[in-house]
């Protein structure tokens, strides 16, 4: 006989719970695909950075209307908290004589709640995991412009830093040969300045709200104007492991100022820089100079947390396809059906984006600069 289940669970677990396999679908349709927001949803509530936050910002939206509020206030009762906004340390039972089977079987037969949890699912979807692994434009050497000289400037604090090999493949610069007496490397290449959350963070308000509720706390002054380019928010990187890390098939853990390189796909081949290393090696940062920042623990541990995430709801794939085939609409190689959906949803992502945008542009980008010089702005991990 199976043990009926009417246990007290916290808000992430209430959540969990609500959203084990069962035979309602919950889905939605992007790019001509159908999307499951089970894994999804659950990996982010599992392997979030601060899956408090992450559940309380869901709760928010299955809660935004008395006629939801009503239809949970008859499934679940709050342990010690009030019914809307759970504390992170309590969260809800069954009402009396259900169980969670039968909470989780009234919540999928009411509408609304369903096209919550997917609305929810489907606005990280685009708005974290599509756009932090979409290809950013991080300007090149070649381009005369602002950007590109902050973009060189960062490069340099990075060389400062860790010197000219790169810490993560033990490649050399080649611009650096010969190296320094006693330097050991493997390979030699042009090492880039590679940004832990990416470049495109800078212009794209959805993506930092995103990061902000995965995280917990704001990282908005830590993205925005200069401090984007803050060497607490890079690393060194030859081309080929630049691309891995912004796959997200590696990360890096950081832990009481102690770094250790993640594989995050152990059984899947790696670039022959990365194979130097052991999984969960310790990285020395600030071996060539203490005066600059050493990367971000927050930053490493976020970017990590969306590695796990991107692993566990297995999206990643589908997501490199979407990208893929943006591309193509790019260049013009589409017709028919397949640019239909290629473009409109590589559309829908782009004005997202520019809504986005539009409102930051509302903001005095002088008074992002001035806030981010304020000494309460966190610049290192």
């Amino acid at each position: 006989m199976t043990e009926l289940d009417n246990s007290d669970k916290t808000l992430p677990e209430t959540l969990i719970t609500i959203l084990e396999p069962c035979e309602v679908p919950l889905s939605f349709d992007y790019h001509n695909r159908t999307i499951d927001v089970r894994p999804i949803a659950t990996a982010l509530l599992r392997w979030g950075y601060d899956g408090d936050s992450i559940a309380l910002d869901l709760w928010k939206r299955v809660t935004d209307s008395p006629q939801k509020i009503e239809l949970l206030k008859k499934l679940l009762r709050p342990c010690n908290a009030h019914m809307v906004l759970p504390s992170s340390e309590s969260g809800f039972v069954p009402r009396r004589a259900r169980t969670w089977q039968e909470a989780r079987s009234n919540f999928l037969q009411s509408d609304d709640l369903k096209a919550s949890v997917i609305w929810w699912t489907r606005d990280f979807y685009l708005d974290l995991l599509l756009t932090i692994m979409a290809p950013s434009h991080t300007p090149t050497p070649s381009e005369r412009s602002t950007p590109t000289r902050n973009q060189e400037a960062f490069r340099r604090k990075l060389f400062d830093r860790d010197g000219v090999v790169s810490l993560i493949g033990r490649v050399l610069n080649k611009d650096s040969y010969p190296p320094p007496p006693g330097t050991t490397y493997v390979s030699e290449a042009s090492l880039q300045g590679a940004h832990i959350i990416p470049f495109s963070a800078n212009s794209h308000p959805e993506l930092r709200n995103a990061l902000s509720v995965f995280a917990g706390r704001s990282v908005e002054m830590l993205l925005t104007g200069s401090q984007i380019n803050n060497p607490s928010n890079g690393l060194l990187l030859d081309p080929t492991t630049h691309q891995a890390f912004g796959d997200f098939k590696i990360g890096i853990e950081c832990r009481e100022k102690t770094y250790r390189l993640r594989k995050l796909y152990p059984d899947i081949r790696l670039p022959m820089m990365l194979t130097v290393h052991n999984d969960q090696e310790e990285l020395l940062f600030g071996m060539n100079s203490l005066s600059v920042p050493s990367p971000s623990e927050l930053l490493c541990n976020v970017h990590l947390a969306i590695g796990y995430v991107l692993r566990e709801s297995n999206v990643s794939r589908i997501i490199s396809a979407i990208l893929r085939d943006e591309e193509e609409f790019n260049s013009g190689n589409t017709d028919g059906d397949y640019w239909l959906a290629a473009g409109a949803s590589y559309l829908e992502r782009k004005l997202r984006g520019l809504a986005s945008a539009n409102y930051s542009d509302t903001h005095d980008p002088g008074e992002q600069e001035r806030l981010a010089r304020d000494d309460h702005v966190i610049t290192a991990g």
